[in-house]
């Protein structure tokens, strides 16, 4: 998949139209599959790094500063460990190439998440900024990337025109734009090949209504229904070409563009979570970041209402045998893929063992743990995730109860 750096936003001097101008940066999205390969990493010593990043400015230069200071730091614990120097710079190579990468540096986003092991090596942006960490253990720490996989934030924009189409993933904090997966038409002449000559049309940009200056037909050729029809073969295809993104998730799907063409994307496409409010007008005129300051408080009035309810019924529920927030129990609930909806404090963690033969749970103090413990809450998210659960993300003073951890279990 490719990024693109939300570009910035300049008036053409002749007409004062709006150019947008963009660099297309290789990028590894992070995946639902993929982050469960990462959970499977047992090699020991397994190196999880997350650093904030800049994207503009003067301060992109402490991007590849920060990083070489934790690699420091790793170096350092190894060799004190006793790890030999060249066994250290074996399996740090990868991590001292990226960081050569001046091009690659100078192009992030809100975050970076790199997962160094053995013969494996691994490093993704975030659309959200996170806190500068390193953890050395026998396993990968993943639970500051689940954000990208709770509901509270995440969510896309599909920008629609007849002469374009452009997705964004967004958070609370930015959006990036996105590469279409391949097939995925980019206009409707290129989904119907209106370059045939037989058919005796022409394009032209005059639409005053379009998103951009959308395209209208004239000359010999079909009547409005006809034209309706290759709209909606347009839009249909391009809703088949974005399930290959929402394979896995099925974040809120917010539309922008002119409102003849946003019903008919509703009624073609089968994803399930298309908002109802959408971003009426021509949002090429928009760049990234201002597209983003309307589309968030459509994404936000969505989560409060998403996680409200989902509180509402845990609260319902708790009590009985259809709700719980004892980790023991939800640790084994979550094994065999009876949690509904988690509800969890991001904040804090637990380590720990669970025997799934015998569904026990064995916790450790702070500060105690052992060779062999897992991430227990990790492990219940994404065991949530894996079995077709929610999980929402909360503060522990947000919590419903003192517990890190509540549910309520499929029915």
């Amino acid at each position: 998949m490719t990024e693109i750096i939300a570009p910035d936003c300049h008036k053409n001097k002749k007409d004062g139209s709006i150019i947008h101008v963009i660099e297309e940066v290789p990028i590894k999205t992070l995946a639902l599959d993929q982050l469960k390969e990462l959970m499977q990493q047992t090699a020991s010593p397994s190196i999880s790094i997350f650093l904030p990043t800049h994207r503009s400015g003067q301060e992109i230069q402490q991007n590849p500063i920060r990083f070489k200071n934790l690699l420091r730091e790793v170096e350092k614990q190894f060799l004190e460990s006793g790890m030999g120097p060249r066994e250290v710079n074996v399996l740090l190579q990868p991590a001292q190439a990226l960081l050569e990468d001046s091009y690659f540096w100078e192009h992030q986003y809100e975050g970076l998440v790199v997962f160094l092991a053995a013969d494996d090596f691994h490093y993704y942006r975030l659309p959200f900024g996170v806190e500068e960490l390193l953890v050395i253990d026998r396993s990968y720490y993943i639970k500051p990337v689940l954000p990208l996989f709770t509901n509270d934030g995440h969510y896309f924009i599909l920008a629609i025109s007849q002469n374009a189409v452009c997705l964004f993933e967004g958070t609370r904090r930015g959006v990036r734009q996105i590469e279409l997966p391949n097939g995925t038409p980019e206009s409707l002449e290129e989904a119907l090949e209106l370059d045939d000559p037989q058919k005796q049309l022409q394009l032209h940009a005059g639409s005053a209504t379009g998103v951009g200056r959308d395209a209208t037909f004239y000359g010999q050729g079909p009547g409005e229904e006809e034209q309706k029809v290759w709209i909606e073969r347009y839009l249909n295809l391009v809703g088949i070409g974005l399930k290959e993104i929402f394979r896995e998730q099925q974040p809120p799907l917010i539309l922008a563009g002119v409102d003849y063409l946003l019903p008919i994307y509703r009624k073609v496409s089968d994803y399930v979570n298309i908002l109802q409010e959408s971003i009426i007008g021509r949002p090429e005129h928009l760049c990234p970041e201002e597209l983003q300051k309307q589309a968030w408080p459509i994404a936000e009035a969505y989560f409060c209402k998403e996680t409200e309810k989902a509180m509402e019924q845990y609260q319902q529920l708790a009590g009985t045998d259809k709700a719980t927030d004892n980790i023991d129990a939800i640790i084994a609930a979550a094994f065999n893929a009876r949690v509904d909806k988690l509800i969890l404090a991001v904040e804090t963690q637990k380590w720990g063992a669970f025997n799934p033969d015998i569904g026990n749970v064995i916790r450790n103090l702070e500060g105690q743990r052992k060779v062999d413990d897992i991430v227990l809450l990790d492990f219940v998210a994404l065991k949530t995730l894996q079995n077709n659960g929610t999980v929402y993300g909360l503060s522990q003073k947000e919590m419903p109860k003192d517990s890190p951890v509540a549910t309520f279990f499929h029915y």
